[in-house]
């Protein structure tokens, strides 16, 4: 994965996604899974693929210990602009999620990782990160990742009616989704939450799966939902009723996975 790609994408990510209404709205999805799955107040959390802050931000604002991590220095320095700006106390660093290790800090209660930046990692540099979690954790920690999963329903028919069979099936392959962001090539790698239970199963039990974007659809269908305000109302109150069912998970956008250390 090219981290030039994402220098690039931190001066709009925030205006394309963050702020966008389906960003809003699948991050209260992952927000509300967190709260009431963790007690924040003074929980060493672990962020990896932190990108311009967002989710580190609100963490502080919930009473943890942040420290969050980005492979882009450009995202690190958005993320360093909204910390000061917000006047938190989050210790940033640019680092892969695979050296997590390096960190002097001996351990984390909570490793969390936001809106697919664990898609980025081929299953070979997952389990490298895997190995680092088992570094900076100790028995009952958890980590809490929000992955892209292999079966999006929206994402089926959205390509499939625009006549585009290679998008309709690219989160079915083995070997990576050819992404192009600002002319930087990269691979995405779409995991079911079967496949993330398995690569971790020797270290990890699986102890909650939720679907994160169910019925509100992936950020490409934005222009369409603003048009439509009512439609984007129902789909998030279809969303707040589904989300408990772990079985509909991979066929959200995203799914949230809770793991808790062996």
């Amino acid at each position: 994965m090219q981290p030039q790609a994402f220098d690039t994408y931190a001066k709009s990510y925030d205006e394309h996604f963050t702020n966008s209404l389906i960003g809003r709205a699948q991050r209260n999805q992952v927000y509300n899974c967190l709260l009431s799955a963790f007690k924040f107040t003074d929980l060493n959390v672990l962020e990896i693929n932190c990108g311009t802050g967002e989710d580190a931000n609100w963490l502080f604002k919930q009473s943890a210990h942040v420290t969050a991590t980005d492979i882009s220095e450009g995202m690190i320095n958005a993320a360093i602009a909204k910390t000061e700006k917000n006047k938190a106390t989050i210790d940033l660093h640019i680092l892969k999620a695979q050296d997590i290790q390096k960190l002097t800090k001996p351990n984390f209660e909570l490793i969390f990782s936001n809106f697919g930046g664990l898609n980025c990692l081929s299953q070979g540099e997952l389990i490298e990160f895997k190995m680092a979690c088992i570094e900076k954790q100790i028995q009952t920690n958890k980590l809490a990742l929000v992955i892209m999963g292999t079966n999006c329903l929206w994402e089926k028919l959205y390509f499939r009616i625009k006549k585009d069979k290679a998008k309709m099936l690219r989160r079915k392959n083995k070997q990576g989704a050819d992404t192009v962001i600002d002319a930087f090539n990269f691979k995405t790698f779409y995991y079911s939450p079967t496949d993330i239970e398995k690569l971790f199963e020797d270290q990890y039990k699986s102890i909650v799966v939720k679907p994160i974007g169910l019925f509100v659809p992936p950020s490409y269908l934005e222009p369409y939902l603003l048009k439509r305000p009512l439609l984007f109302k129902f789909l998030v109150s279809l969303d707040k009723l589904f989300t408990r069912f772990s079985s509909f998970a991979n066929a959200a956008d995203h799914y949230i996975i809770i793991l808790e250390k062996k």
